[in-house]
């Protein structure tokens, strides 16, 4: 996300070990994109009041507010007053100041408000302390304090976490990350929706042919999925061949881009996964033999094959995975949803009936905003209005 520019690498750090912290706890247990009861059963919700706006006051002070649709949590607020009435700093385990560049602002932090706010989110995350410490670890990064007043949103996969400050107020948002459906290209390969629904739903693979997890998901996950996948949803399969490390892959899905010029890139498709054969000697010659198979016109396909014919459809899919944020294989996908377990047929067709729900959800529920930084008070070029002559 374009906040993590203003980053130090520091910073960085702190995140990639936030989001370490959330794979190694799992996504399972998450709760934040799945139905809202369980959160809303949890001891910590029991003492819970009713607030302004629909919030729940908890008895340490904090708000929260649970934006639901259709009984799924789209997304939450947390917010908490600073015990100390200030502004947010985190060192260690005591309070601590800090100045603001901008402003020249002393900023300390009682301790114990951050604490309540990082262990609510670990809550209704779902990962518990294993969200909640390495949040706290990264706003405490002096230059991630900096920017609070103003915001700053980073991604834990599969989160998008908010922090700021303003005033008294510390406010945390969480959210599932989503990719915005206009990053993504009309794909090349499409299985349309048996019935199409009035939410449109897709499942979109992002695949290497020599992947072996590729393999194993095309051949053992995939099939389940399809089993049971409903009437509403298309399937798109996109090209991300790693060549870095995975050689044949590029030469595969040139080949399947060739077969796909008459007609046949599916059936193409599930050969190249279901024969390994074009992994050792010469792969064209396997190529060649499935396009003969499946019943293509040989010389175009030979010669599609020597021209490199599939060259710019591949170079696209490449290009297009890498503007998504994709950097590994398989990557799925329904609609902007990162699916993050793509073997666990269970858990993608919840994720598939939270995707309808969230398709028609406003904006700011499925991804609360930061609030608008105030203007700070001082000289000319600090945001406030230069001081009038006498």
């Amino acid at each position: 996300m374009k906040p993590l520019a203003n980053l130090s690498r520091r910073a960085l750090r702190g995140l990639r070990l936030l989001g370490a912290f959330c794979a190694v706890a799992g996504s399972a247990s998450a709760q934040v994109g799945q139905l809202a009861a369980p959160v809303l059963n949890n001891p910590v919700f029991k003492a819970a009041k009713p607030g302004p706006g629909g919030t729940l006051v908890l008895p340490s002070g904090a708000s929260v507010q649970l934006n639901q649709r259709g009984g799924y949590l789209l997304s939450a607020v947390v917010m908490l007053v600073n015990a100390q009435n200030v502004k947010l700093t985190v060192v260690s385990n005591s309070p601590t100041a800090t100045v603001t560049p901008a402003t020249g602002a002393l900023q300390v932090l009682d301790t114990r408000a951050v604490a309540t706010a990082t262990q609510l989110l670990g809550v209704i995350s779902g990962f518990g302390d294993g969200l909640a410490q390495p949040l706290t670890q990264f706003l405490s990064r002096p230059d991630v304090v900096q920017r609070l007043p103003g915001g700053v949103k980073v991604v834990a996969d599969p989160f998008v976490i908010g922090a700021q400050t303003q005033g008294k107020l510390l406010r945390l948002t969480i959210a599932p990350q989503q990719v915005p459906a206009g990053q993504f290209r009309p794909a090349a390969h499409v299985q349309p929706a048996r019935q199409p629904g009035a939410v449109p739903v897709a499942l979109r693979v992002y695949s290497d042919f020599q992947c072996p997890y590729c393999e194993q998901f095309e051949t053992q996950g995939y099939p389940g999925v399809l089993k049971q996948l409903p009437a509403d949803v298309s399937v798109e399969f996109h090209q991300f061949p790693l060549e870095s490390i995975h050689p044949l892959a590029r030469p595969a899905a040139e080949a399947s881009e060739c077969a796909a010029q008459q007609g046949k890139f599916w059936p193409f498709k599930e050969l190249l996964f279901a024969d390994r054969s074009w992994l050792s000697g010469n792969p064209n010659q396997v190529f060649i033999s499935f396009a003969d198979r499946l019943g293509l016109r040989p010389e175009a396909f030979k010669t599609c094959l020597a021209e490199r014919g599939g060259k710019a459809a591949v170079d696209a899919g490449v290009q297009e995975a890498l503007q998504v944020g994709v950097n590994a294989t398989p990557t799925v996908f329904v609609n902007g949803l990162h699916v993050a377990n793509p073997y666990d047929v269970a858990s993608l067709l919840k994720l598939i009936q939270f995707a309808r729900v969230a398709a028609s959800a406003p904006a700011a529920q499925l991804n609360p905003p930061l609030l608008p930084a105030p203007k700070t008070p001082g000289p000319a070029g600090t945001g406030a209005p230069a001081p009038k002559k006498p």
